[in-house]
């Protein structure tokens, strides 16, 4: 059958693709909103650090973003990094993103959760009091250290720090407490030193920074620490940089730093991800104390795997769909493009597949009619002078009423009429025969 003819469908085979094809779509449809979750929640939970600190100050900047896009973003204050990853471990799930710093969580590989990258660096600062000037750690052995709560960050790192250091003992007294505590003990003069994560968004370190009997150790053995302890980068606090007017500080001071990452569960709805990322961009490209302008975000060394959406959002940009349309409906589309691919895979070899049902559908009703008017053609031919004629006809008028009860589309009419052409040429045949003419007399009446 020509191609012309399979696209002659009636509109009852028409009516029955589009069906089928609706109730295909209608299916994939609930699929998608069941599992591929074409709309984002419309809140999500942060876990940030201590009140006043860089990671609360960073919370309040992503909350204000994401409420744009009509998101909201609830933050809940932590003791810091530690605390952060064990909230994020829970499979409750009751914090979906959260700050940590990189060398938290290296000991232990955790498979439901991903980094969308390095957002900052967040320096160790270590502060004391005092007229001599400290330039190592080494030098604190004996004092009272404050080193953060338990769950901090800098704790984890400021007892690594100081063993290394040997200054860890039974002189040196080590305070697990906050930095508004911490603060407070030193002013009064019960703490000699303090050891604290932050940035220059960290009230904390910005009063600390600005007590003249308070002092910033500027570490000279910054790059044997680096190496002992591959997590921490070598930055440097420039001169200047506090205050250009008065030179503060009066030289370049020498720092210990990890890098923030911001960590997510591996399932987070794709917009809500996508938001959190060009968020990222948005607060942390900026330059900072210690970095350079667009040195933020970045996919370097990771405790944890690279988010797939981040390194394409980072190698590539994010969806343009996010330029055109408002965000539910960018949202929306992008996840349908996810269904609509193998759905297309699905429907358009259907569509494709349904006219040759079709066309055998109506074909199967007089194909074995035309075999068996073939096999009694063939008994005419190889037998000049067959026994029994009236049997070829019984079988002859057996297939005849049989092909005048079949109803096909018009499409097929004409290969219904050449079979019935077909069976009046073999009873012209038979009649030759019962006449002794010969089969070939048929063919030339």
């Amino acid at each position: 059958m020509g191609r012309g003819k399979i696209r002659e469908l009636p509109p009852k085979i028409l009516s029955f693709i589009i069906i089928l094809t609706l109730l295909i779509m209608v299916f994939f449809f609930w699929v998608s909103y069941h599992y591929i979750k074409p709309f984002p929640p419309k809140s999500l939970v942060m876990a940030t650090g201590m009140e006043g600190g860089a990671f609360a100050f960073y919370g309040e900047r992503y909350k204000q973003i994401l409420a744009r896009d009509n998101i909201r973003l609830d933050l809940r204050f932590t003791s810091g990094a530690v605390e952060n990853l064990r909230l994020l471990k829970n499979k409750t799930h009751e914090v979906e993103v959260g700050f940590v710093q990189g060398g938290i969580a290296r000991a232990e590989p955790i498979s439901n959760l991903v980094s969308l990258g390095n957002l900052t660096y967040s320096p160790l600062w270590v502060f004391y009091r005092g007229n001599i000037i400290f330039d190592d750690l080494s030098q604190l052995k004996g004092k009272s250290i404050a080193i953060g709560p338990e769950g901090s960050g800098v704790q984890k790192f400021a007892r690594d720090l100081l063993k290394a250091a040997n200054v860890i003992g039974s002189e040196t007294v080590l305070h697990e407490i906050s930095y508004i505590d911490a603060y407070n003990e030193i002013k009064e003069g019960r703490l000699d030193a303090i050891m604290a994560f932050g940035t220059a968004d960290n009230q904390f370190i910005l009063r600390l920074l600005k007590e003249k009997d308070i002092r910033l150790m500027n570490f000279s053995q910054v790059e044997a620490y680096t190496r002992l302890f591959p997590d921490l980068s070598h930055v440097v606090l420039p001169r200047g940089i506090l205050d250009p007017s008065k030179r503060f500080p009066a030289s370049d001071v020498h720092l210990l730093s990890p890098k923030v990452d911001l960590i997510i569960h591996k399932d987070l709805h794709p917009a809500l991800v996508y938001l959190l990322l060009k968020a990222s961009v948005e607060i942390h490209s900026k330059a900072g104390w210690v970095h350079k302008a667009g040195e933020f975000p970045s996919v370097s060394k990771q405790d944890f795997s690279i988010s797939e959406q981040a390194q394409r959002f980072y190698r590539s940009g994010g969806s343009s769909l996010y330029d055109y349309f408002p965000f539910w409906a960018a949202t929306f589309i992008d996840r349908m493009i996810i269904l609509l691919i193998p759905l297309g895979v699905i429907i358009i070899p259907l569509i494709g597949i349904l006219p040759w049902i079709y066309t055998w559908q109506n074909r199967s009703k007089y194909y074995r009619w035309y075999r068996e008017l073939g096999n009694i053609e063939k008994e005419i031919t190889e037998r000049m002078q067959p026994e029994n004629i009236e049997n070829l006809q019984a079988r002859l008028d057996s297939i005849e009423e049989a092909v005048s009860k079949i109803h096909v589309s018009i499409a097929f009419y004409d290969e219904l009429f050449i079979l019935k052409e077909h069976i009046h040429m073999v009873r012209r045949q038979l009649s030759c025969l019962e006449k002794g003419e010969g089969p070939s007399a048929a063919s030339g009446s």
